[in-house]
């Protein structure tokens, strides 16, 4: 008998998709359009960077947004505003790494944490915006969404239920989504054909540039040619940030002399940069580092999502007059 069967993990994803199904467990309506971006594993996917560019998108066609997320790693706990549009209304470690980046980046845009997203719509309510989106949610079965879009990987096909691996649900869970981005991947074929077995749409998330700052002060490569440089980071895919450095540290001509990796939403409590070094991480990690004598540039890249699932978002069907 497959060990995928005797896991309990999903055993216990079974009962509690079926007591949603049958109303034991309650779900509330966003009385507003409501867009889920998640994925199948832990961490690494792209969720964050789509979200962004997806925020922007709307943004640039008139619309009011707010992102919602759970606020992995916060040193706080219930529903939280993180922002009004106007900048982070919280700290890092209260607001979260991912809330606080997005207030940071997403001027306009309102922001809030809760691991009860239901009571975080309830934040949201007086903002009226016109989309939420919602962060890492395809596993939140609790709010209501009119698109729910699922990020897939390579590394999704081969990988394990959770805990021999780090799937939190099964490739079965794909029936669920409404639309299929692939992502760490220009093409493949398998991803293709699960989605095409499924009947579901699909395109790829594509990185089409990079681009580099000094803080919120976008720089041209130029700045790091010859230069000894260190990479810092606490993502969910330190492997994936570190290869990008490194391939444009060929193509720029700088050397990559020291490497950091840390877990997923680490603080950096204690750690001290060699200021000998230009030191290149991401803007999620970049409010969260210690400032001190060394050179802290950010890394960032520039996504393109695919046309027909930006025409979705743009048909999703209104949800004027939900009541939560």
């Amino acid at each position: 008998m497959s060990a995928t069967i005797l896991n309990p993990y999903l055993w216990a994803l079974r009962v509690r998709e079926l007591l949603y199904r049958k109303g034991v467990l309650r779900r509330c309506r966003p009385p507003f359009r409501t867009v889920s971006v998640g994925n199948l594993s832990l961490g690494g996917s792209g969720k964050t960077s789509t979200v962004l560019e997806l925020a922007r998108f709307l943004l640039s066609k008139g619309f009011k947004v707010a992102v919602l997320l759970r606020g992995y790693g916060r040193r706080t706990k219930g529903p939280l505003l993180v922002s009004r549009g106007g900048g982070p209304l919280v700290g890092v470690k209260e607001a979260g790494d991912e809330a606080y980046l997005y207030a940071s980046r997403l001027r306009g845009v309102w922001v809030a944490v809760a691991e009860r997203r239901c009571e975080g719509v309830e934040l949201l309510k007086p903002f009226k915006p016109d989309y939420l989106l919602l962060d890492d949610a395809f596993q939140h079965l609790a709010v209501e969404r009119d698109l729910d879009a699922l990020i897939l990987t390579p590394a999704d096909l081969t990988d394990r239920l959770l805990p021999f691996g780090r799937l939190r649900e099964p490739l079965s869970a794909v029936r669920r989504a409404h639309y299929c981005l692939l992502s760490k991947t220009r093409k493949d074929e398998r991803l293709e054909n699960l989605c095409r077995e499924l009947k579901k749409p699909f395109g790829y998330l594509r990185v089409v540039g990079f681009e580099l700052y000094d803080g919120e002060r976008n720089l041209p490569f130029e700045t790091l040619k010859g230069k000894r440089v260190g990479i810092i980071s606490a993502l969910g895919d330190n492997e994936g940030f570190q290869k990008q450095v490194l391939e444009l540290a060929d193509r720029h001509r700088f050397e990559v002399v020291k490497v950091l990796s840390f877990r997923d939403h680490s603080f950096y409590e204690g750690v001290e940069l060699d200021p000998s070094l230009v030191w290149i991480t991401t803007f999620k990690d970049y409010y969260k580092l210690p400032r001190g004598p060394a050179r802290l540039l950010v890394l960032e890249r520039t996504f393109r999502l695919p046309p027909d699932f930006l025409k979705k978002v743009l048909d999703a069907e209104p949800a004027f007059g939900r009541e939560v």
